[in-house]
């Protein structure tokens, strides 16, 4: 996995043993597994724990051994009667559509992203991964105004692991951008030619090993620190356990007649080899060990021990593909000549590396490793395509969280058949139930796969998919196996065992009503104080998006509803005075509650918006809870804001604002902010904006593509000046930044006489106020 391409997938603490996926062939039978690198869990006896937790669903807290398990329920044999309504339905207008649609999006690619880089257990493939991001960048082109700076389109996800220091990186690593076929690489082409009026590129051309990409630092010629790509700015320094690798230089000599940098960085990606990959898990079935599920998983599992020699026993490789940073002269003025520099003083390079002169051999290399992919000793999932020239690298630049100089040429998914045992149902923290498919475990991909997932019950009547059904599975991206349709013809002379999916009458954990809404695809459990349903609240309220709390992952959080020791948000701030109760619980040592109840209370600071993400209101997303703080200021405030007065914050629809009206209408909602606010003293007011910059007091509305900066850059800039930010045109409007594709707002402004101007004059205008090109 190159320079941060997107899937380079991080654990976030050391993996200290082994997880497995599992669920039962019975109910109350024995346990079928499938190998996955989860997060390390607490140690938590299963029989100490409620049947919500030990029976649980897909991606339900750990029993003992780290297992997650799924709990059968009884489905009806004919068609489930009419269910209860959540709702009245009334028709959204297609702006505010967009907007639900965005902060959906965002909010699931985010998890997405927790669960990848993270976790490294994601749970949907890179394609409908992919998919997701597509859709919100369209969305976002389409509607400008929609477009903020800590959208997932912006940044790369994932932030450094618990259990290793931190290491910010002094050049980020990012992420690429990806293409599928010659069409989208000649787009990108023709991106390149538009921007710099040259056509006479120079391209490198790799294999893109599936592995974990790290950062490496020498001084004097020396191996001193080696990290992971962490959040793209911050990672983990992993030196010890890199060390251990045999293909990594501990000291790297001169070129011959040249001389090396006073320090330098070089970047890699460390990998398991399918041989040794292999050796592992022949070891593991000659112990009756559960068989690991992949290459790439094991190593970045591996690279996540405490015990460094755990690390070296699992013979991980190395290829560098980039030179970093340089203190002093670089020793090479190209991409090609920097990977000659780093194979000339000692470092492992990809002998497989090519260069070329045309889009169209670029586009045939890149075809023909994906049809020879298979005859490598490593899992490779594409191939990196970069502008070889460092000096057009550096005139290209950056747009978000993507180099425009390199992209990710993409292979198709592989396929395999193999029989759909059962469908399954996992609830989340709305209370939308999910089905997924047990599968009889098949080598697909590289990877032995047990379950995929079916998204909702509107896909499984899609595929016409039945429980019996030999199935064709694949894993998309390489990475999470989902299923692609049913083999019709393995259904002969076998109709009477296949069985006909309904989606469950009651909950499968609390056995609560299950709702739906005609039109809808969600099928909702009707109980609010479903446990299931508050420990994926709690996972929310914590995470980073909202009040940014470390340490409440998912098993922790599972654990704190499944011991009675949560029952609401609030609760979480009360669990300072059961320290007793905590530190009884297995894993949980009194460092760690430390550092977690100075968490806690750093909490109680985060401005008002990061609350409202974390309080779980439906539709209310990173953009519109900024804007709800930043237009009332305080929670007072917004709590006795009338309908009419949520209508009249800019960007945000009647549907939205009846759902934020209605949420603190409730009484339960009430009682709970009475807690927070009045208990735990959570901070109830935003940042004010910036005040006394060049830009105070000036309303500018941004829109289309730049050339120089992204338009969340251009964004954020204004912000920093005590510029706003205004979602569209009025005559209040000082000026638009405009630049390709913002027509719409556009041609508004010039009906509306605001002057309308290009990115380079906005950055006339910003020196002419005094402000520096930093």
């Amino acid at each position: 996995m190159h320079d941060g391409a997107l899937h380079a997938a991080e654990v976030p603490r050391p993996v200290v043993h082994d997880h497995h996926v599992c669920h039962r062939d019975a109910p109350g039978g024995r346990l079928l597994s499938r190998y996955c690198t989860a997060r390390p869990r607490p140690v938590i006896p299963s029989s100490d724990l409620p049947n919500w937790v030990r029976r649980g669903v897909l991606d339900r807290p750990a029993c003992a051994d780290g297992a997650t398990t799924t709990r059968r329920y009884t489905r009806p044999v004919t068609t489930p009667p009419p269910r209860r309504s959540r709702r009245q339905t009334s028709a959204t207008s297609a702006p505010e559509a967009a907007r639900a649609r965005v902060e959906a999006l965002r909010a699931e690619i985010l998890e997405h992203d927790r669960r990848y880089y993270e976790q490294a257990a994601p749970t949907i493939g890179d394609n409908q991964y992919d998919a997701l991001v597509s859709e919100l960048r369209d969305l976002e082109a389409a509607h400008p105004d929609l477009a903020t700076q800590d959208s997932p389109t912006q940044r790369v996800s994932g932030r450094p692991a618990e259990g290793f220091a931190v290491v910010e990186h002094r050049e980020p690593m990012l992420s690429l951008g990806n293409v599928f076929g010659r069409e989208e690489l000649l787009v990108w082409y023709q991106r390149l030619v538009r921007l710099t009026e040259r056509s006479d590129f120079a391209f490198v051309c790799e294999p893109k090993i599936d592995g974990l990409a790290i950062a490496l630092v020498y001084r004097d010629g020396r191996f001193v620190q080696g990290s992971t790509r962490g959040d793209g700015t911050r990672g983990e320094n992993i030196t010890p356990n890199l060390e251990t690798i045999r293909s990594l230089p501990k000291q790297v000599r001169a070129p011959q007649g040249g001389t090396l940098p006073t320090a330098f960085e070089a970047r890699g990606e460390v990998y398991l080899s399918k041989v040794e990959f292999s050796r592992l898990n022949e070891q593991r079935a000659a112990s009756g060990e559960q068989l690991y599920m992949n290459p790439r998983n094991t190593a970045a599992g591996s690279l996540r021990q405490l015990d460094a020699s755990i690390t070296a026993s699992r013979r991980l490789d190395l290829f560098t593909y980039q030179l970093g940073w340089v203190e002093g002269e670089r020793p090479a003025a190209t991409h090609y000549e920097a990977i000659a520099w780093l194979k000339a003083i000692g470092f492992p390079t990809n002998p497989l590396a090519e260069r070329f002169t045309t889009i169209e051999d670029v586009a045939t290399f890149c075809e023909g490793w994906a049809a020879k992919r298979d005859a490598l000793d490593y899992e490779i999932d594409g191939v990196v395509v970069k502008v070889d020239d460092f000096a057009l690298q550096r005139a290209l630049g950056v747009v978000g969280r993507e180099p425009r100089w390199a992209v990710a040429w993409k292979f198709p998914a592989e396929q395999a058949v193999t029989r759909l045992r059962e469908i399954q149902v996992s609830v989340g923290r709305t209370g939308v139930l999910t089905p997924f498919a047990a599968l009889e475990p098949v080598f697909v991909g590289g990877a032995n796969v047990g379950m995929a997932t079916l998204h909702n019950f509107d896909h499984v009547r899609a595929l016409d998919v039945r429980e019996g059904d030999d199935v064709i599975v694949q894993r998309a991206g390489d990475v999470i196996p989902q299923v692609v349709g049913p083999v019709l013809a393995s259904r002969v002379g076998r109709e009477h065992e296949l069985r006909v999916f309904h989606m469950p009458d009651t909950c499968p954990v609390c056995d609560a009503p299950v709702e739906h809404d005609e039109g809808e695809a969600a099928y909702y459990c009707s109980n609010p104080d479903c446990p299931v349903r508050l420990a994926r609240s709690l996972e929310h309220f914590t995470g980073r998006a909202a009040l940014d709390i470390e340490g409440f992952g998912e098993v922790m959080c599972a654990t704190l509803v499944a011991r009675g020791l949560v029952h609401s948000l609030a609760d979480l701030y009360d669990l300072p005075a059961k320290r007793d109760e905590l530190l009884a619980l297995e894993g949980i040592g009194a460092k760690t509650l430390d550092a977690l109840f100075a968490r806690l209370e750093a909490s109680k600071s985060q401005p008002l918006h990061r609350l409202l993400i974390g309080l779980g209101i439906r539709h209310v997303g990173s953009e519109t809870a900024r804007a709800l703080a930043t237009h009332f200021g305080t929670l007072d405030a917004l709590r006795v804001a009338t309908l009419e007065d949520l209508q009249g914050v800019d960007g945000i629809g009647p549907i939205v604002a009846q759902g934020v009206y209605h949420w603190f209408q409730d009484t339960r909602h009430q009682a709970l902010l009475d807690r927070l606010v009045n208990d735990a003293h959570v901070r109830t007011t935003e940042d004010a904006p910036a005040r006394g910059g060049i830009l105070d007091g000036l309303t500018i509305v941004v829109t289309g593509s730049m050339e120089r900066w992204s338009r969340n850059e251009v964004e954020s800039l204004i912000k920093s000046l005590g510029g706003k930010v205004g979602a569209s045109p009025t005559k209040k409007t000082a000026f638009v930044v405009s630049g390709d594709g913002g027509g719409t707002k556009r041609d508004k402004a010039e009906a509306l006489g605001v002057e309308v101007i290009d990115e380079a004059t906005f950055i006339e205008r910003l020196h002419e106020r005094g402000w520096g090109d930093r």
